[in-house]
């Protein structure tokens, strides 16, 4: 089958399908939020220029494989670049847009999203944030066409799966997406092609709340660290560890890093320490919570360590 695959930056998706039987007609690559304003940083092109090797774009083009960058759900030089490549399906998986039926609607076989909840719970761009935050470990992934909603869908394939509380998002995502959702992605497009695939209508309602993205002044206040349990911040902050600033981050030649959070001991703590502040004991560094501590870490990074030295030299 010819397939556009439409994705942001490498996902788990991408290399699966790159290696399948089918024919990968074109890449989009949705552009992350604020990526104007990062253009202009001078420190991140050099950076992105030396350093980051694997792109989306560059996989596009050592396989010789149309790419578009899309930086916008109003895009009409996209809808003509799709129809041009003549893809009978669409594949998506953590876009950054909604689309819209000018584009969803172009392929023969429609155009399907993979989403990492249980639709209609949890529907929006960052249905795994919400599930940390609300402890949830009966998870699991769908399989859905786009229509005009958001993940409104019909369902082409959900299954259930265990998440223990704590587990960090890349291994949450290995057993979503890689272990889960690309098997299931192949069974459902052979189902689509043979034309014995079932759709599953989804209720208008969602039992959740819209799945939002978190503005950037909401990172550093929206843990309550006088009112949570130790256990559900824990699990935050474990699950964002790689996105979410809600800690001072590392300063020095650690700018740039993110702390790595450990296991956490729960205890009666004193109060001359704050809560939500990290404090350093010997060689190791802690958050204090109301009931406990959680150890953090930051490791030694090259990349971020020439990434200080270049800004310290250009600012």
């Amino acid at each position: 089958m010819r397939i556009m695959i439409m994705t942001q930056g490498v996902s788990r998706i991408v290399s699966p399908l790159l290696d399948s039987k089918h024919n990968i007609v074109g890449i989009v690559e949705g552009a992350p939020r604020g990526y104007k304003s990062q253009n202009k940083s001078f420190v991140k092109r050099l950076y992105h220029k030396f350093f980051t090797k694997n792109t989306l774009q560059k996989i596009a083009k050592r396989m010789k494989i149309p790419y578009y960058l899309m930086t916008s759900s109003d895009d009409t030089k996209l809808q003509t670049w799709i129809t041009n490549l003549d893809p009978e399906l669409i594949v998506v998986r953590s876009m950054s847009f909604l689309l819209k039926k000018a584009i969803f609607a172009i392929p023969k076989y429609g155009t399907i999203n993979i989403h990492t909840a249980l639709l209609p719970s949890y529907r929006g761009p960052n249905s795994a944030f919400w599930q940390y935050v609300n402890m949830e470990t009966k998870q699991g992934v769908t399989i859905h066409y786009i229509d005009e909603g958001e993940d409104t869908g019909d369902i082409l394939y959900q299954k259930i799966s265990e998440i223990p509380i704590g587990l960090k998002s890349p291994e949450r995502l290995d057993i979503l997406v890689t272990q889960i959702a690309v098997p299931a992605l192949f069974d459902t497009i052979e189902k689509i092609e043979r034309g014995t695939i079932k759709p599953i209508k989804q209720p208008l309602d969602s039992p959740t709340p819209r799945a939002r993205n978190l503005k950037a002044s909401e990172h550093s206040s929206f843990i309550r660290w006088d009112t949570w349990s130790i256990e559900k911040i824990w699990n935050i902050l474990r699950g964002t560890e790689l996105w979410l600033n809600a800690l001072e981050p590392p300063k020095g030649i650690y700018s740039g890093s993110r702390w790595l959070i450990d296991d956490y001991i729960k205890t009666s703590v004193s109060e001359k320490y704050v809560p939500g502040k990290i404090y350093k004991n010997k060689k190791s560094y802690f958050v204090v919570c109301k009931d406990g501590i959680i150890n953090i870490h930051v490791n030694f990074n090259l990349k971020c360590f020439i990434k200080f030295l270049i800004r310290s030299f250009y600012v």
